[in-house]
């Protein structure tokens, strides 16, 4: 997918005047067009319907695909058809029973004894032994997956391995006829035989031993299913991505000579019918196609590349396109976008990873946005084709030439919208790269200082940081002379309490010593008051 040529330099935009400039990117409009709608006209709407049969839901048949009919072969749809015959109408199980009575009579000769793989119980060799299908025949037969990777006779295989055919009791099997093991396990009993009880207790089921057995089948067919299904879709994918990739390459390639032989013989035309010589004109027509013929062998080197390019591009579209229809279902355009899609993406990434040497930021910017811009056309180009097409058949006088009219005008109007969004996004990495609006000096000096101004802020949180630090160191002081002073205080409180305690008991005992000098007085009072009277009575 082609561009505008790049900006020259910054060195000689810098020395266009913003009019010259403008003139010089509507030349290339003009130019462009030309350009843009030949290789619209030879790639996604020329070559493309002559080298590629897109379909609904893309090359491989996917299990979401297939289970709405969406099938890529013919083997694909007769699978379909005899699925959905035996999902209506019910499945033929004779295949399955088929070889049942010949397995039974082997296990029968066979020396060790026959054990129930529900219960655990010794069987009889005879007709009270039956051979169960712990994933039924039933589900086996009716699964998409089973019906879309494998034919009858290896479903058949697949469910009498004797990882899925187990010997159970007659009445057992009988009772679970196709329910899920689990299921029937659990249910609860109706009938008067049992009734209320759920089979597992009626029956005498061991759980462990059948949640063992069904797993082990479970496992067995998944992994079966899983093997059919790599070994079926893995071919496909690698068929038809060879397919793919060989006609992406052929494309790609053809692609560049026939845009090259187009455009260079228009060129030589225009030089033919405007160059005054009269001299020989098989002259000058010998000369002109030689011209162009070694213009066309000048692209060999690109064509190779062109050609290995698309090797990559059309297997992986291929591959790209089965995943999704994993998921959804791609219309037949989806397809064809996601392929013309995956070329323009390559091209996009190459850009970004491998630019030319000496090529800015921005050119590479420039460049790998017009790209996109060139996919993103081209996708919308092929999705309106189809409104196109539609609107002709509208049109009586036009309806057989609509095969050949729709992908012509949309191709013309495609090209005509690529070139006007390129030419936009000229002119807006034009307006990016003058000097003149000094918009992205601006910027720069604006990113600088929000730099600087980052960095003093990072000082800052740093001096915030430590002042933190010694504010936490300062804090932890304090509580530590919080601490001491509690402590103190305490002390202080215990000192006191324990003078006042002293204190009451002297006071107590004053007041004790009070009280004794009191009594001692008044028994030296009632003494000297005894003696006054012994000598009043017996005078000397």
């Amino acid at each position: 997918m082609s561009t505008f040529p790049a900006a020259e330099a910054e060195s000689n935009q810098s020395g266009n005047t913003r009019p010259a400039l403008r003139e010089q990117r509507l030349q290339e409009l003009l130019e462009s067009c030309q350009s843009h709608i030949l290789q619209q006209l030879i790639g996604p709407f020329g070559l493309n319907s002559t080298m590629f049969t897109d379909s609904d839901g893309g090359n491989v048949t996917t299990t979401h695909n297939f289970e709405k009919g969406v099938v890529a072969t013919d083997s694909d749809k007769a699978r379909y058809e005899a699925w959905s015959e035996t999902n209506s109408g019910g499945y033929n199980r004779k295949p399955y029973d088929k070889e049942l009575s010949g397995k039974r009579k082997d296990m029968f000769m066979k020396d060790e004894p026959v054990i129930s793989a529900y219960t655990g119980n010794e069987l009889k060799r005879d007709g009270t032994t039956h051979l169960d299908h712990v994933v039924s025949a039933n589900r086996i037969e009716t699964d998409s997956r089973n019906n879309l990777f494998m034919t009858q006779a290896q479903r058949v295989a697949m469910a009498n391995d004797p990882k899925n055919l187990v010997a159970a009791e007659s009445n057992i099997n009988q009772s679970m006829q196709e329910m899920e093991k689990n299921e029937w396990a659990d249910k609860v009993r109706k009938n008067n035989k049992g009734q209320g009880l759920s089979n597992t207790e009626y029956f005498g089921i061991d759980r462990e031993k059948l949640a063992q057995t069904a797993s082990t089948a479970e496992a067995h067919v998944k992994k079966d299913v899983l093997i059919a299904q790599v070994k079926k879709q893995g071919a496909e994918l690698a068929k038809t991505g060879a397919q793919q990739a060989i006609r992406s390459a052929l494309r790609q390639a053809l692609g560049i000579a026939l845009h090259t032989l187009v455009n260079h013989t228009f060129i030589e035309l225009k030089r033919l019918f405007n160059d005054p010589d009269k001299s020989n004109l098989i002259d000058r027509l010998t000369a002109a196609l030689k011209r162009v013929v070694n213009q066309v062998l000048s692209k060999l080197r690109a064509m190779w590349d062109a050609a290995v390019n698309g090797l990559l591009q059309g297997f992986i579209s291929n591959l790209l396109t089965f995943l999704i229809n994993n998921f959804i279902t791609t219309a037949a355009k989806v397809v064809s976008v996601i392929r013309e899609g995956m070329a323009g993406l390559w091209k996009a990434v190459k850009m970004l990873i491998n630019p030319p040497p000496g090529q800015t930021g921005i050119e590479t910017a420039r460049a790998v946005t017009k790209i996109l811009a060139g996919v993103v056309t081209t996708s919308l180009g092929l999705m309106f084709e189809e409104a196109i097409k539609g609107f002709l058949s509208g049109i009586p006088l036009l309806l057989p030439m609509v095969g050949i009219l729709s992908p012509a005008i949309t191709a013309i109007l495609t090209g005509i919208v690529s070139s006007l969004v390129v030419y936009g996004l000229d002119r807006f990495f034009d307006w990016l790269s003058q000097t003149g609006t000094e918009r992205l000096k601006a910027m720069e000096v604006g990113l600088d200082a929000g730099k600087e101004n980052m960095g003093k802020m990072a000082q800052w949180l740093e001096l915030q940081f430590q002042n933190s630090a010694s504010y936490r160191m300062i804090g932890a002081d304090y509580q530590l002379i919080e601490s001491h002073l509690k402590s103190a205080r305490n002390s202080q409180s215990d000192a006191a309490a324990s003078q006042r305690t002293r204190i009451q008991a002297n006071q107590q005992f004053n007041q004790q010593l009070n009280a004794n000098i009191d009594s001692l007085g008044a028994a030296e009072a009632d003494v000297m008051l005894l003696l006054e009277n012994y000598l009043a009575k017996d005078p000397l």
